[in-house]
């Protein structure tokens, strides 16, 4: 399917008859992020253009062609050392605490069955952040391998929590946080759980310098999705947690919904390892058919929360995609990108973009592109949100996400119904 393409001989979409048990909501959200470790905090520094990016201080970043980075500022998670003088991976500290804000603000807990509360969570690093630091401290990672585990990052909160449902930890590259998300949905819809925590974590890591240096895809100062003079993006790590529930199990116990999940897919180009298909063939088959899953049009669509990496070649795939899918229906959602503010948290990314989405259908206004100053001409057909934000009541928000490998992942949330 071509970047210009929209799928055609196909009437508009009919909302599948799906029972409550089938029907997925969001009744509570939490979050670790360089712009803030609670929602509230995250929500107003997303909403005001406030950049998270600043020198890097967890490892020398001197060889590097930028030195900066978008870090998490709270002490007890960031310290090297837990509370309990354990040497502790940051990402687990980071999964906690983005689950225990989720159960609190749900209140799912002690209201199920600890049996039928699952936990999925998606990454691209797991704990190797944690081995390098080891490594830097001159400790024997070759003897001492507990944390060489990437369970960890579900195992370790389930179990602080007591979680005994599902659990999962996937590895779908930078699409993670979306992908966690799909599959919590399917446990949930299949019947395997009434409840599943779901999202991503990552902390920052040398080796992500590294990497991002060798395929010169660093920005050295300030990340500008969709601008003309883009460079590049810069690392950045946190977690995002949704704690996704059945409708019917929500209104038992009497749960707020936030919204509602109504749409999911996923798909893998297959076409190179870093860059994009250059038609977008994964990103339009995803976007097409969470919207059919949800019964939606892409006229339905208020709000894109794009993958907008500020790279050059993604951000004008993505861009042609989105014009040309939507454009064909005659639809210009409003479009934003927050990694200009947060850069790329990895397998957090599209779960921090998931609770910014919930909170945009919450609270009336959509994150912008502050640090967008001239639209490049391949991104000129895009509504992006220029400033800090937009007062918008958003009825339908859909969020992209890409991954290296090809995988590609599409949510779409809309407001309560019924």
């Amino acid at each position: 399917m071509s970047a210009s393409a929209t799928p055609k001989g196909r009437a508009a979409p009919v909302a599948p008859a799906v029972v409550e048990s089938e029907r997925v909501v969001v009744t509570g959200l939490g979050v670790v992020s360089p712009l803030g470790c609670d929602v509230d905090r995250f929500w107003h520094a997303v909403t005001s253009g406030t950049v998270a990016t600043g020198p890097v201080t967890r490892f020398a970043a001197d060889a590097y062609p930028t030195h900066l980075a978008a870090e998490v500022a709270a002490p007890h998670l960031t310290a090297p050392y837990a509370d309990d003088g354990t040497l502790t991976p940051r990402s687990l500290r980071y999964a906690e605490h983005a689950v225990r804000d989720a159960l609190d603000a749900s209140k799912v807990l002690p209201a199920t069955d600890p049996r039928r509360v699952g936990l999925v969570i998606g990454t691209v690093m797991g704990t190797r952040p944690h081995l390098e630091e080891l490594r830097r401290r001159g400790a024997d990672t070759a003897t001492d391998r507990r944390w060489d585990a990437p369970a960890l990052l579900a195992s370790w909160p389930a179990e602080r929590f007591g979680l005994r449902g599902p659990r999962h930890v996937l590895a779908a590259g930078c699409a993670g946080g979306n992908t966690a998300i799909g599959l919590a949905a399917d446990l949930i819809a299949s019947g395997q759980a009434d409840c599943v925590l779901a999202g991503g974590v990552d902390e920052l890591a040398e080796a992500v310098f590294q990497l991002f240096t060798t395929l010169r895809a660093v920005e050295p100062e300030v990340v500008r999705p969709f601008d003309r003079d883009r460079r590049g993006t810069m690392p950045s790590e946190g977690a995002g947690i949704l704690t996704l529930e059945s409708l019917a199990h929500a209104r038992a116990r009497g749960a707020t919904v936030i919204a509602e999940l109504r749409g999911h897919a996923m798909a893998a180009d297959a076409h190179h390892m870093t860059a994009p298909h250059p038609a977008g063939d994964a990103l339009l088959r995803c976007m097409d058919e969470s919207l059919r899953r949800a019964g939606l049009t892409p006229g339905d669509v208020d709000y894109v929360s794009a993958h907008g990496t500020g790279t050059p070649v993604n951000d004008a795939t993505e861009a042609a995609c989105l014009a040309g899918y939507f454009g064909a229906a005659g639809a210009r959602p409003a479009t934003s990108s927050i990694k200009g503010m947060l850069g790329h948290a990895q397998g957090a990314a599209s779960a921090l973009e998931a609770v910014a989405c919930v909170l945009a259908i919450a609270r009336g206004r959509v994150p912008g592109n502050p640090t967008l100053r001239t639209v490049d001409d391949r991104c000129r057909d895009l509504d992006l949100v220029r400033g800090p934000a937009r007062d918008l009541p958003v009825r339908v928000a859909l969020s992209n996400a890409f991954g290296f490998g090809g995988n590609t992942a599409t949510v779409v949330f809309g407001a309560p119904t019924d």
